[in-house]
């Protein structure tokens, strides 16, 4: 497919209406070794043709019933408060009305922390520890985090009760990786170049010992796609998830223009071209753009899930 195809016409663009909407301690159950066993083989990524995205207020039963051949879901039920999914429930997440198997993936943000994961102390609002940085102000409640530093990475995997740990027991199939982009968020000793090395580094970390717990297990990253020019992290992930790619970068339901989309479509078709997926997830409302970001998602070859950035839904429009 060639990126031509894939950009707006002029024309196009100036008809488009843009949409401007506004958008404890963990309790594990079971050891790696001890999860549920399904009777039917998992897919494989390359099979994916739909799938299915949503963090919060996540319903077993509704996330069972969808067609989907992957879902993402958070690891814990709303967060924290209610608990992590038992694994009778998640072996229930993991196969699909017609009784094949399903992907099942589980959220983790390793770019910043966020004030309602069982990690958080609540003496850091008023002392924060030297990794943790400014609240974003688009997502009140993430912060970002020096993820280099080795007391944040310790909170993520390796140590007891640490988070990638927690998912590991859990029986997830894999992980959807997010902020890998926070390679972006500007820091007064390491350079751009440098962050994006130590994002690379940090996710190799996580899949290689992920894998080392778990052969076979999945490790998807958002967004970050100009992390795709490192060999390393490239070959490590499994896929790719991207936000936004035809829509939304000025606004929500605003079309992104030509020069952005080649931007990310230059990255994202070489993995492509590489054997592996990419899974476009776009937030909208408007059929006219829905049709539109479904024809360029399906001349990309890649598939599509259509929500609120809320993500409170899975269902895709």
């Amino acid at each position: 497919m060639l990126i031509s195809e894939l950009l707006t016409p002029r024309a196009d663009r100036a008809h488009m209406s843009p949409l401007l909407s506004a958008s404890a301690i963990l309790q594990l159950a079971v050891a790696v070794a001890a999860g549920p066993v399904l009777a039917a083989p998992r897919i494989s990524l390359e099979a994916v043709r739909s799938w299915g995205y949503q963090l919060q207020q996540v319903d077993p039963a509704a996330v069972t019933a969808t067609p989907y051949d992957l879902v993402v879901i958070d690891y814990m039920r709303d967060g924290a408060a209610a608990g992590p999914f038992e694994p009778a429930k998640l072996a229930q997440m993991q196969r699909k009305p017609d009784g094949h198997r399903r992907i099942v993936l589980a959220y983790l943000s390793i770019g910043e922390a966020e004030d309602y994961r069982f990690y958080w102390q609540r003496d850091w609002a008023g002392a924060p520890p030297a990794w943790l940085g400014a609240e974003n102000p688009d997502w009140p409640g993430n912060y970002a985090v020096r993820y280099w530093d080795h007391t944040w990475q310790d909170l993520i995997l390796g140590t007891p009760g640490a988070y990638l740990d927690a998912i590991l027991a859990g029986g997830f199939d894999g992980v959807y990786l997010d902020r890998i982009d926070a390679f972006d968020v500007p820091d007064p000793v390491f350079s751009r170049p440098h962050r994006m090395q130590l994002m690379s580094d940090f996710v190799v970390r996580i899949a290689s010992y992920a894998r080392q717990h778990r052969p076979g297990f999945i490790v998807v990253g958002q967004n970050g796609e100009e992390l795709l020019d490192d060999p390393d992290y490239a070959s490590t992930i499994d896929a790719v998830g991207k936000e936004d790619l035809f829509f939304g970068l000025a606004g929500d339901g605003v079309i992104n223009g030509n020069a952005e989309l080649r931007a990310s479509l230059r990255h994202l078709q070489r993995f492509q071209a590489a054997g592996k997926p990419v899974l476009l997830v776009e937030y909208l409302d408007e059929p006219q753009s829905i049709e539109l970001a479904r024809q360029k998602a399906a001349a990309l070859g890649a598939p599509l899930f259509i929500g609120d950035r809320e993500l409170d839904d899975v269902g895709s429009r």
